[in-house]
């Protein structure tokens, strides 16, 4: 990823190891990026060389079509008055990569000022062969589209960036679309997070994957050492303190901040590390613990405003719908059986952590 190459080592890189380290390399998300390094690396040996500029090249195409893709999906929306912000991957290929084909991604995010506004996306989808497979819950932040024969990409509609009710002061759309940066590349009026929210939102988005149990993949921790890059150039880093105070987030921005500056040695200005240390020792939330589930469980329950809540969180937890279910954990499956493998799960977490 560096674009190194190490010489000495070509009589042990043959196929076999080649397809090795295409196979790690796809699992952590960075394929093109590697290879798209190697490929311009001077030493690397041309048969090598060939290889990953044909999984480069292989990968543009791919990305031709995700982005022709999204162009329609925004062309869609704007006939209906909607302006969402495009976030994540889709987003950051547009302007934070040297080239948009080196940040993979597979489905799309798309944030909208409200469940309703994202309802009445869904709805309009449909001209495009979007259905959504199953309701949103009361406590979701988003609702998944997706297209019956499955050949187009997955759409993601959120209305918050995050689910997570300790963590209510996240920037609301407004504020997100104001300091938005635009993104010709998707069509007219396409917009993504500026880069103080966009940096914010990966290292809250990195949490969730963490509590998930999905891990830290290269991808994302790439973004975040890229975006740290980006803010070197004006105030951006004082409007990211800012925001990350506000919602008390500095933990989780300097747990991020943390992890990409140990692989990456991404430059974090000491007064940034500082204030995010000192802003972390008031906040509810214990950022070094986001993989024990019994704490985050324990910490957004006592976050809800009133019993009601509550129950309500209770109940969406234990009984979400069916689609839901069949989404985690098989389609084949019926709701009794789905909701057995739920109490089995939460059994393992209670007992675990």
């Amino acid at each position: 990823m560096a674009g190194d190459w190490k010489t000495g080592i070509d009589d042990a890189l043959d196929a076999q190891a080649l397809d090795g380290m295409k196979d790690l390399a796809w699992s952590e998300g960075v394929a093109v990026l590697v290879s798209d390094n190697l490929a311009r690396c001077p030493d690397v040996p041309p048969p090598v060389r060939q290889i990953c500029m044909d999984w480069a090249r292989g990968q543009s195409a791919a990305q031709l079509g995700q982005r022709a893709h999204l162009q329609a999906v925004l062309a869609c929306l704007d006939r209906t008055g909607a302006r969402p912000l495009v976030l994540k991957g889709a987003a950051l290929a547009q302007w934070l990569y040297p080239a948009p084909y080196l940040r993979e991604f597979s489905d799309l995010d798309l944030l909208f000022a409200d469940r309703g506004q994202a309802l009445q996306a869904a709805e309009a989808l449909a001209s495009l062969g979007y259905a959504m497979p199953y309701p949103p819950s009361r406590f979701q932040h988003e609702l998944t589209c997706r297209t019956t024969d499955g050949h187009a990409p997955e759409l993601d509609l959120h209305w918050a960036l995050s689910d997570w009710p300790v963590l209510d002061r996240l920037p609301a759309f407004a504020e997100l679309d104001a300091a938005g940066t635009d993104l010709p590349g998707l069509g007219p009026g396409a917009r993504g997070l500026g880069p103080p929210h966009a940096l914010l939102h990966a290292c809250v988005h990195r949490a969730s994957n963490l509590a998930a149990g999905l891990g830290d993949r290269l991808k994302w921790l790439y973004d975040l050492h890229l975006l740290a890059l980006v803010l070197e150039r004006d105030d951006a880093w004082q409007r990211f303190l800012a925001a990350c105070e506000q919602a008390r987030v500095c933990g989780i921005a300097a747990e991020g901040l943390d992890a990409t500056t140990d692989l990456f040695g991404t430059p974090v200005p000491p007064p940034v590390s500082g204030a995010l240390a000192t802003g972390r020792a008031t906040e509810p939330l214990d950022a070094t613990r986001l993989d024990d589930w019994r704490y985050l469980q324990h910490l957004n329950f006592r976050a809800l405003p009133d019993w009601g809540a509550r129950l309500s969180w209770i109940g969406g937890r234990l009984l979400p719908p069916a689609g839901h279910l069949r989404a985690l954990y098989g389609e084949d499956l019926g709701y009794p059986a789905l909701l057995w493998q739920r109490l089995r799960n939460a059994g393992s977490r209670l007992r675990g952590g």
